[in-house]
């Protein structure tokens, strides 16, 4: 008899254990799940993760007003909408109204810019004609042969130039190169400079002429003048077979509609965002059913408009509806505007609009360095002591 109650005792403590396992393996997963318990309620409820990020880091987060935690760092909050804002001194805020849901993660990742940022000049001899290269990291430009001389220091010489737009590992950016001094459709009034594709060819080009350069090999062209159309052509061909690849990657549905309803304006760095012009009415399909969790909440717009501005993301299937005539920033998530004298920096669902420069520069010329640092505008800060404007770099960090 004393050996069976043994036997019971031991099973019960066997059980005893086996649920006490089986209750906290539960608990730790609903822990990770979110569900936290309310004391004042004396109820446990689902929560959802916020996991906030900023560059730079050490930003404070701010929930509806509250301070809640620094930058790169997670935290928990209750199902709904929230107002999230980070805030780091000496920078701009980022703001964005956001749904939170149980058992989910949201990732915010801000970037954040300098609320003074710095001014640097990146030429000063006075230029003309600055152009970018397709691939985003080199501008060519002319700079006037000086009056009366033909000789001086090598920054002080006319011709044909290049810069590229990258930084030395330890040191400053790379100075402008000279391709050409010796050509004289350089001195034209109506001079125009023409990339290829691949931006490894330049051609000046005047009404009556063209010279091709390969870009590094310098004073050596190729007068391409009776030949120009037939280039042109090509590198067309070359341009629109290069969109076709990249719009290959995107979804079959969309493909089709933004080949026939829209003209493709450019690709996000990344190349998982287009951005277009619609040219005809049209009905994005949902091409991810159901919406994913934890997506964009920022209003959509399915139902595109003749002569509108549009962002299509492919990682979430949305479609955002933008102004004026952005163009993109290297994190692949923000559009740089140009407008009235200033220059703004927003998401590419339109949200969080920043002004990150204003003062004077000339519309036309604006490009942001290939890491994001920088922008590159042109400007000319003393017009008393010359007509021409230099490339400045606007800081960005």
């Amino acid at each position: 008899m004393v050996e069976k109650v043994k036997q019971v005792t031991r099973r019960l403590i066997t059980i005893g254990i086996v649920l006490l396992i089986l209750t906290i393996s539960l608990g730790i997963i609903a822990y990770g799940k979110g569900w936290r318990l309310d004391v004042t309620k004396k109820s446990v409820n689902s929560t959802g993760l916020i996991s906030a990020t900023s560059q730079p880091s050490g930003a404070q987060v701010f929930v509806d007003k509250t301070l809640k935690t620094a930058t790169n760092n997670a935290f928990n909050v209750s199902p709904g909408w929230y107002t999230v804002r980070i805030v780091k001194e000496g920078y701009l805020p980022w703001e964005k109204k956001l749904r939170v849901q149980g058992e989910v993660a949201i990732k915010i990742d801000a970037t954040l810019f300098p609320s003074n940022p710095s001014l640097s000049p990146l030429t000063t001899t006075g230029i003309l004609v600055p152009t970018l290269s397709p691939d985003g990291t080199k501008v060519a430009y002319i700079v006037p042969a000086l009056s009366g001389s033909s000789t001086g220091s090598l920054l002080k010489q006319g011709g044909l130039w290049i810069l590229e737009l990258s930084d030395r590992p330890l040191g400053p950016n790379r100075d402008p190169q000279i391709l050409a001094n010796t050509d004289a459709l350089l001195s034209s009034p109506d001079i125009s400079l023409l990339w290829s594709p691949d931006s490894r060819e330049l051609i000046v080009k005047t009404k009556t002429a063209a010279h091709l350069y390969a870009v590094g090999k310098t004073q050596t062209f190729t007068d391409v003048s009776a030949n120009l159309p037939s280039i042109l052509t090509d590198w067309e061909s070359n341009r629109k077979t290069k969109v076709s690849q990249k719009l290959a990657g995107f979804p079959q549905e969309f493909a089709a509609l933004a080949s026939s309803s829209a003209t493709i304006l450019s690709f996000s760095p990344d190349e998982t965002k287009i951005l277009y012009q619609a040219t005809a009415s049209a009905t994005i399909p949902m091409i991810i059913k159901p919406a994913l969790i934890a997506s964009n909440p920022t209003v959509e717009a399915r139902e595109i408009t003749p002569g509108k501005l549009y962002v299509y993301d492919t990682k979430e299937d949305k479609n955002f509806l933008v102004s004026g005539e952005p163009i993109w920033y290297p994190t692949s998530n923000h559009l740089i505007l140009s407008q009235n004298n200033k220059i703004d920096i927003m998401e590419y669902d339109a949200t969080n609009r920043t002004t990150v420069y204003a003062g004077p520069y000339t519309d036309g010329f604006l490009t942001p360095w290939p890491n994001g640092s920088r922008l590159v505008i042109v400007t000319n800060l003393n017009p008393g002591a010359s007509t021409l404007p230099n490339l400045y770099s606007v800081s960005l960090r």
